[in-house]
């Protein structure tokens, strides 16, 4: 049998667990919610601002030929749009990540004049990425934040993000895009292809990637130019640039981290037994998503191998006349740690609010190992649950719960064994075994209040339900959750 420990010494353990928190944590844990907009109209000037500014860097230099405007000004206009409802949508105007953010690039801009100009815009995306419009914008996901250690690595992501905009690299890929479609030889060589019918797909698969390599061989040379001008900019602000070197060490080993759950909450898993099929086999662990029979070899990366990047930022530090025949470490920050809980919390709300619900619980579950006191933690679990066992009661579970994938850490694919495994019947007995888990206290917070009725609604208890959504309608009339009751059916919505 898999489980094997104990409820007693399992909830000792967690207990124990406890004790590690920092007052950090702890404070964050009892006071930060994710943000909500009441008020949309300085969102909206903003995605208008950073549109037309993405419009207007899209110029026609002599290096795009003529010939290919029409297809130039379609990409133009579908990058101002994507970048618009981006903004509109996403951005995370909060108290905690976007002040510190806005603070780290005010200081490197202080220092390095040429980036004066440039905007940054935090999402509450989940997706642990930052790039650049081209514009003199730069957007960085909360997922992204949540795994860095200290403001020094901040620095070396938003600087290489500003070198790009500095350095044109934008404006030149989209030169070299437009190149490679309406290049004479491949325009011969397709039209080749499709007179000879003979194994046309997989000819036009090959022809199309040859271009794609080419692209991508200009785009590794840009993220090392990138990297070597972030360097530069991070040390000339006073930062640390050996956390340049640290950034890319998470970077490479984001994709195989993994946080012991089935070991550390084992009663909750045990609710449903018999659930695993066969043992799960473990991912690549490459942060590109890319199969164990696929060439993985630089060459077919949009980046460089994040070791090959290190390495060159070792050759950086030597110069400058650091110490690198030691192991680099990365120099701990106590008072960063709010601004990453912060935005691992936002990055669990993104994940429930574009009806990710499996990566929402997984996530939660995860963080309540280490902040098992967090009421919006909590919240986000049973809430996440509940939508769970609705997609489930409408038969359309699918859509909610991803299948095992070769993408995915090896323990992400046995918690999505687990989900696909549930039956309706099982909902309660996991909502029980959580509460004796992670029991929480009545509150008439937004997140605790919507959470308890959540939790009468999976145990089926109806009086309550109804006792707790009246509750929350009146208490929070515009709420983030109003649209959760209605698909509930415990607001009634008006007909037309």
């Amino acid at each position: 049998m898999f489980f094997t420990m104990s409820y007693r010494l399992l909830f000792t353990l967690v207990l124990a667990g406890c004790l590690t928190l920092t007052l950090q944590a702890r404070q964050i844990a009892e006071t930060y919610f994710p943000f909500f907009p009441k008020d949309s109209a300085g969102i909206f000037s903003l995605s208008e601002t950073v549109s037309k500014s993405v419009e207007a860097s899209y110029v026609m230099t002599s290096k795009i030929n003529s010939s290919h405007k029409k297809h130039f000004n379609a990409i133009k206009e579908n990058a101002s749009e994507e970048v618009a409802d981006l903004v509109k949508y996403t951005v995370l105007l909060d108290e905690v990540v976007d002040p510190f953010l806005q603070k780290t690039l005010r200081r490197l801009q202080a220092s390095n004049p040429e980036a004066k100009n440039c905007r940054l815009v935090v999402t509450r995306s989940y997706v642990d990425n930052a790039f650049a419009t081209g514009d003199g914008t730069i957007f960085i996901n909360a997922g992204l934040v949540h795994t860095l250690k200290n403001e020094d690595q901040v620095a070396f992501v938003i600087a290489h993000e500003l070198a790009h905009n500095i350095l044109d690299h934008v404006q030149k890929n989209l030169s070299n895009y437009l190149g490679s479609l309406y290049d004479k030889d491949l325009q011969a060589e397709y039209n080749k292809i499709i007179k000879n019918g003979y194994n046309k797909n997989k000819r036009i698969k090959a022809l199309l990637m040859k271009v794609s390599v080419n692209n991508l061989y200009h785009q590794r040379h840009q993220e090392s130019a990138a990297d070597s001008m972030a360097f530069y900019m991070i040390m000339s602000a006073g930062f640390n640039p050996a956390e340049g070197y640290n950034a890319l060490k998470i970077f490479d080993n984001t994709s195989s981290l993994g946080y012991g759950i089935f070991e550390k909450q084992a009663s909750f898993f045990a609710c449903k037994e018999s659930w695993q099929s066969s043992p799960v086999e473990k991912s690549s662990g490459s942060i590109f998503n890319v199969k164990k029979e696929v060439d993985t070899s630089d060459s077919l990366k949009s980046h460089p191998d994040c070791k090959a990047r290190m390495a060159a930022i070792r050759r950086l530090l030597l110069r400058a006349g650091h110490d690198t025949t030691q192991h680099i470490t990365t120099s701990p920050d106590n008072s960063f740690l709010k601004v990453t809980r912060a935005a691992g919390y936002e990055s669990i709300q993104a994940m429930f609010d574009y009806e990710y619900f499996d990566r929402s619980l997984y996530s939660s579950l995860c963080e309540l190992q280490f902040e098992p006191q967090s009421p919006y933690l909590r919240s986000m679990a049973i809430l996440s649950l509940l939508q769970l066992k609705s997609y489930l009661q409408r038969h359309r579970y699918s859509e909610v719960v991803s299948n095992i994938s070769d993408y995915n850490p090896q323990e992400l694919n046995k918690f999505l064994e687990f989900l696909n495994a549930l039956n309706l019947s099982d909902f309660k007995a996991l909502k029980e075994s959580f509460d004796k888990l992670y029991p929480g206290t009545a509150s008439k917070e937004e997140f605790p209040l919507i959470a308890a009725f959540a939790g009468a609604h999976i145990a089926g208890y109806s009086p309550g339900a109804n006792s707790l959504a009246a509750e929350y309608k009146k208490m929070y009339p515009s709420g983030r959750f109003t649209g959760l009751l209605q698909q509930l059916n415990y607001i009634k919505t008006k007909k037309k």
